[in-house]
């Protein structure tokens, strides 16, 4: 599996899309509209499922996907920057300019820290100094 089915509206009516999993920045579900929202670094898509759906399947499949929260998958490989204050992981900017980021629980940090060692990656791990 190297594509995902996304539509580009929340209720289909622009067809189907493959979009290609490395593309993927992260997926958040969101309860409003009962979609799970893709985002890239230029554009956002809508599927459906569960996170734990997707992160089983996207593992599964030789991907680097973590929980990042509980509404919150992303993906690992794509990661720039991580604030280890604030547990923020940074994607780089959008077309518009515009900082794409994502906020990590506790738990979610962890993980990512697990996937990656910060001694073995190209991930830029920053941290507010201590007063």
């Amino acid at each position: 599996m190297s594509s995902i089915s996304v539509t580009r509206d929340t209720e289909g009516d622009t067809g189907v899309f493959s979009l290609d999993i490395a593309e993927i920045t992260y997926m958040e579900f969101e309860r409003t509209i009962y979609r799970i929202i893709v985002h890239t670094n230029d554009q956002t898509f809508y599927t459906v499922g569960t996170l734990k759906y997707w992160v089983n399947t996207l593992v599964s499949s030789g991907y680097s996907f973590v929980l990042a929260d509980r509404n919150t998958l992303i993906h690992v490989s794509n990661i720039i920057q991580m604030d280890k204050t604030f547990h923020i992981a940074y994607f780089g900017e959008d077309h518009k300019g515009v900082e794409q980021k994502c906020f990590l629980s506790e738990k979610g940090y962890k993980e990512v820290l697990k996937t990656v060692k910060p001694s073995e990656t190209d991930i830029k791990f920053v941290e507010l100094p201590q007063w």
